[in-house]
């Protein structure tokens, strides 16, 4: 399952800059990129600031937060803060401590690079709409999944590194 993730997540760090670019040449020079309650725009940036932000968003913000949970721990380990440390860090444990890790920080970059892409997909439909409206309904069906998936992402990763077994 590791190798999976990992490639998983690479896959999803080159191919989301790819969909973010391909997808935005229809936007207007003055992309609504901010939506109030009712899904009303009321803030704008320039179209190419936000196709370089979204760019940023869908690899170097994933990859920023896969490097902190999964790979600097293992040349930070005194920085590393986990419920039974001692236990889980202990030499025979240490690797495959290290290798849940980076696993999980994976599968979180994944999530995290998918509901970054679905925030683009809304922007690019709410700009099509004139005035530019964002759908309320399925933001928060895309709001609502990626917070019920990093619950249990969470909730998992306390199970695994709960009490020692």
């Amino acid at each position: 399952m590791s190798v999976v993730t990992r490639m998983l997540f690479a896959l999803s760090v080159i191919v989301a800059p790819i969909v973010v670019w391909t997808t935005s040449a229809p936007l207007p020079a003055r992309v609504a990129s901010h939506f109030a309650r009712g899904g009303y725009a009321n803030g704008f940036m320039a179209h190419d600031a936000y196709v370089l932000f979204m760019l940023a968003m869908t690899t170097l913000l994933p990859l920023a937060v896969v490097a902190s949970i999964g790979f600097i721990p293992r040349i930070a380990t005194s920085r590393l803060s986990m419920r039974n440390r001692e236990h889980w860090l202990a030499p025979q444990r240490r690797a495959a401590t290290m290798a849940t890790l980076a696993t999980w920080a994976c599968a979180f970059g994944v999530l995290l690079v998918s509901f970054l892409t679905a925030i683009h997909f809304l922007t690019v439909a709410a700009n099509a709409r004139t005035p530019p409206q964002l759908d309320e309904s399925v933001f928060f069906v895309v709001l609502g999944g990626f917070v019920a998936l990093l619950a249990a992402w969470i909730a998992c990763m306390v199970i695994r590194f709960g009490r020692p077994r």
